[in-house]
């Protein structure tokens, strides 16, 4: 998988960034069903439940857009909106405590759930983020894909640390 080079600026949290330049590349990697098919849309939105440091990287998002396909960042004060409103929804660690309610009210939504809550995609979340090495690594839950009716690339699934599917 390549990563699209993005602008970094110094003050930015590096952290942050790198997890926002994986979930934009989620958007080339992941197929979604017919009604929220990348192809069939001009605008991505990825949408934040939660307070987390990734707020602060709505400019990747916006230099990432195209003519055809504006990429946006939004806060969701809610994550029971996420299925009529995000193709990608990141769950902030700030809602560990909540997680497997909102999992179990977003089972079977075309919603690819993202996060860096421990044990995210062991938990039934879709992709996780995880350190190894030093390095932000995915562990991704096809299962959970497939139960929302998305398709991760087999690429996508090659650099993933583990791969969950069962």
């Amino acid at each position: 998988m390549v990563l699209t080079p993005l602008f970094v600026r110094a003050d930015d949290n590096k952290e942050y960034l790198v997890k926002a330049a994986f979930i934009y590349n989620f958007v080339k990697f992941v197929e979604w069903p017919d009604g929220k098919a990348i192809s069939t849309q001009s605008n991505i939105n990825v949408c934040i439940v939660g307070n987390s440091p990734l707020r602060k990287t709505s400019d990747v998002f916006r230099a990432a857009s195209t003519a055809k396909l504006k990429l946006s960042l939004a806060e969701e004060k809610s994550w029971k909106d996420a299925p009529q409103r995000c193709h990608i929804l990141f769950i902030s660690d700030s809602e560990e405590g909540k997680v497997n309610d909102i999992l179990a009210g977003l089972q079977g939504q075309p919603v690819l759930t993202v996060s860096d809550i421990d044990d995210f995609a062991e938990k039934g979340g879709m992709i996780g983020f995880v350190t190894s090495d030093n390095k932000i690594k995915l562990v991704v839950n096809t299962k959970a894909t497939a139960a929302a009716g998305l398709k991760v690339d087999a690429q996508l699934l090659e650099i993933a640390l583990k791969v969950i599917d069962r």
